[in-house]
């Protein structure tokens, strides 16, 4: 068990346009039950994490405390409105968290293929660097190209990581680096750290950690089940 208190933030506010399913994202099925109970399930389950607290659309709050007391989940101490943006979700759930925590874990409520090594892993990394995300290494050449979409270069891949969640810091140092960001439209906690002059730590990912955005993507989930 990590000597850290640890937090985990939930983001699950998504609408799930492109989907194309009826049920709000979080609630969408994956096998026989809502996509965000998986990470919940693990999350809850470690003994690294102390707490969890959901970010969720101000109307499904009522609908995630039906799913914490239906699944038996026991660290959820907060449910809070979510924002427009992730930005907004993740800095809501960041005002919840108490001031004696050490360290807050984030991770997508939709990424479904959480492991317990994951967040044991990434919580010491993030103890001893100040911040740690999940990432896997890119596979495929990288093009950067200009606003007419011509090639500007090759990148080099060997240096290209897709980052992941969870991505965790010492409470202090993410707490300041939302209440410092300015841009609102952030979809990665690192980027706001790295800001702050932060060097945040890479430990190697899965390529089965995928977020679910599409209905190819859930399509994929029911066969990595």
């Amino acid at each position: 068990m990590s000597p850290a208190r640890t937090v985990a933030v939930v983001p699950a506010a998504g609408y799930g346009k492109r989907l194309g399913c009826r049920a709000k994202k979080p609630f969408v099925l994956l096998g026989s039950r809502p996509l965000v109970s998986y990470a919940l399930k693990t999350i809850d389950g470690c003994e690294s994490v102390d707490g969890i607290i959901i970010a969720a659309e101000r109307h499904c709050i009522k609908d995630f405390e039906r799913l914490v007391r239906r699944f038996k989940f026991k660290k959820v101490i907060d449910i809070v409105a979510g924002g427009k943006t992730r930005f907004q979700s993740v800095k809501n759930c960041l005002r919840r968290v108490p001031q004696f925590v050490d360290v807050v874990l984030i991770h997508d409520g939709a990424r479904p293929f959480l492991e317990e090594w994951m967040i044991t892993d990434s919580i010491r990394m993030a103890e001893k660097f100040g911040g740690c995300i999940l990432a896997v290494p890119e596979s495929d050449t990288v093009k950067l190209v200009d606003r007419n979409l011509f090639i500007s270069r090759t990148l080099d891949r060997s240096k290209v990581y897709r980052a992941q969640t969870p991505q965790v810091f010492r409470r202090d140092l993410i707490q300041k680096a939302y209440g410092r960001a300015t841009k609102k439209d952030i979809t990665d906690d690192a980027s706001l750290a790295e800001a702050l002059g932060i060097k945040v730590k890479v430990l190697k990912g899965s390529c089965r950690n995928i977020k679910i955005t599409t209905k190819e993507d859930l399509e994929l989930a029911e066969v990595l089940l």
